[in-house]
């Protein structure tokens, strides 16, 4: 019942249709749905009748929206939506990168200088938006108006972080072990003690107490699993109801209450409701300097993970999250009018089916297991070895991400590089899983004509990264685990994700124009009349939404 009255409230508001404000909007809200598919909106339309349906009825929707990189990660995608340039440009291709001067993996937000605030103690990675390349939405906000005010919140360290910028007021992000929002001296303003009066005070006791149950209201859908799929997440029982008991081999940092919050759709739920504490103890919105508020919406990537796309869970997520936008919505609608701000709701990436499911269905897929790929690596090793006499192992690194051979070992036996590499790439490429492998030497080759080469040099970084990046076939999953499902690759699956804008003034469309999701950036800063000469990886979408 509750859920039909914010309907309601909503929609009573749209039907007031108050005159829009001639200036541009006062508060900017970028909303990132961490891993969520284009295809939900339609797959899941029966039973989004709150918060979704609201901005469909009311928004400007491009339904052919993709990132236009190969690596499609939580820290590449939002790098790339805050910013409005690719991977290659902004710095961070990837969640956890290989940088090849140190010769080990590396977080990619990592900034070991910084300490934490809002908390005593925190086994969370020091991290910063330092390792950015380029400014991101909200830099550029207050490098036009300095009075201007930039706050980021998610679950997600990285979320946050990279969607807030350089130059944010605050980014903040949830640490499990404590159950609080938490931040860190990159940041200028000194903790707020609102922030941790807030954290401290709200909990989700409720939630927690009555754990995770399934609305079994919706309508059911053919695209569904059992709730029991087999190769559903192997850390907590796959089936409703999820209780706090059900995370006792799932612990995050040996707290079940922060487990549950962060693997549940109220960890959300928790996100939005300070988000809204941002907005009110800030006055974000309320004054004719322009505000951005970005928030990161992280649980549906951990629960997406856990289960996959054609699971109860993420099917009852969106339910859930259906009302927490809307409520959300009628919120900003109350606070400042519907016409004095501008939200936008896009994602980092989408998804893979789990190959399992697509198998039972017909489709040829296929979940490749850590030891077959180790021992294939190890083979191919051994080949290419003999076959140019050398005695050390040519390959020094191999995962799903890529392989890194030893360059140096070439270079002491005076082999020629481009036929070692050539050869090893070819010989990857021929592994019944993988549809392609890609060396730096084709990333260099302007006339190389592989297919997904554009995206896998709009990935690229020098000196970060394997120096041969895989992509496995369509619809294999190579990620070395045996439950779950999982993203990252240049499909449509992973690429294909929600953008939609509403914006005070503008009518209702859907629009099929294929569009990137590097365009929002430059997109907004056209419409807050913010101009900038940098020529942006990204183009200027205002032409489409009238």
């Amino acid at each position: 019942m509750k859920k039909a009255l914010v309907v309601f409230s909503i929609f009573v508001l749209m039907a007031c249709k108050p005159t829009p404000s001639s200036d541009k909007p006062k508060l900017v809200v970028v909303i990132s749905i961490d891993q969520m598919k284009s295809e939900y909106l339609t797959r899941f339309n029966p039973q989004l009748e709150a918060g979704f349906k609201y901005l469909l009825d009311s928004g400007v929707i491009f339904t052919n929206a993709h990132h236009n990189h190969a690596t499609t990660t939580t820290a590449a995608g939002h790098a790339t939506l805050a910013t409005g340039y690719y991977p290659s440009h902004n710095g961070i291709v990837d969640n956890t990168v290989y940088n090849r001067t140190l010769g080990f993996k590396h977080y990619s937000i990592e900034d070991t200088t910084v300490s934490f605030v809002g908390i005593d103690q925190c086994e969370l990675n020091k991290v910063s938006a330092q390792p950015l390349l380029k400014p991101t939405l909200g830099d550029r906000v207050k490098a036009a108006d300095a009075e201007s005010k930039v706050y980021s919140v998610a679950l997600k360290d990285r979320a946050s972080i990279l969607m807030g910028g350089k130059n944010a007021n605050r980014a903040f992000w949830f640490d499990a072990a404590s159950t609080q929002m938490v931040s860190t001296d990159y940041y200028t303003e000194a903790y707020p003690t609102w922030a941790k009066s807030f954290t401290a005070n709200t909990t989700m006791t409720k939630e927690i107490e009555n754990g995770w149950v399934l609305d079994e209201s919706f309508v059911k859908l053919p695209s569904l699993t059992t709730d029991s799929f087999e190769v559903e997440s192997g850390s907590f029982k796959p089936w409703f109801p999820h209780t706090i008991a059900s995370f006792d081999t799932f612990r995050v940092r040996d707290n079940q209450a922060g487990s549950f919050i962060w693997n549940s759709p109220y960890g959300d739920a928790f996100v939005l409701k300070f988000a809204k504490k941002i907005i009110d103890e800030q006055k974000l919105g309320h004054d004719n300097h322009t505000d951005v508020l970005t928030v990161g919406l992280s649980a549906a990537d951990v629960i997406g993970h856990h289960f996959g796309p054609n699971s109860y869970e993420v099917l009852d997520y969106y339910n859930k999250l259906d009302f927490y936008l809307a409520d959300f919505i009628e919120y900003l609608n109350t606070a400042m009018g519907q016409e004095n701000y501008m939200v936008v709701i896009t994602a980092d990436h989408g998804v893979a089916s789990m190959p399992e499911y697509l198998a039972m269905n017909g489709v040829d897929a296929r979940r490749i297991q850590r030891a077959e790929f180790t021992a294939d690596m190890a083979a191919i090793n051994a080949n290419t070895m003999k076959r140019y006499g050398l005695t050390q192992n040519l390959i020094i690194k191999a995962d799903y991400g890529g392989v890194e051979p030893n360059l140096n070992l070439i270079k002491a036996n005076k082999l020629d590089l481009t036929e070692v590499i050539t050869q090893l790439t070819s010989s990857i490429a021929e592994l019944s899983y993988i549809e392609d492998a890609y060396s730096h030497l084709d990333i260099a080759d302007s006339t190389c004509t592989k297919k997904f080469i554009e995206k896998i040099r709009n990935s690229h970084r020098d000196g970060y990264g394997y120096f041969i990046k895989l992509v496995p076939r369509k619809n294999y999953l190579v990620d070395m685990r045996a439950h779950g499902t999982t993203h990252g690759t240049p499909y449509d699956y992973d690429t294909h994700v929600p953008m939609i804008f509403k914006i005070p003034g503008k009518s209702a469309v859907q629009l099929i124009d294929t569009v990137q999701t590097v365009d929002i950036v430059p997109t907004i800063l056209s419409l807050l009349g913010i101009d900038t000469e940098e020529n942006f990886d990204g183009s200027n979408l205002t032409n489409l939404l009238d």
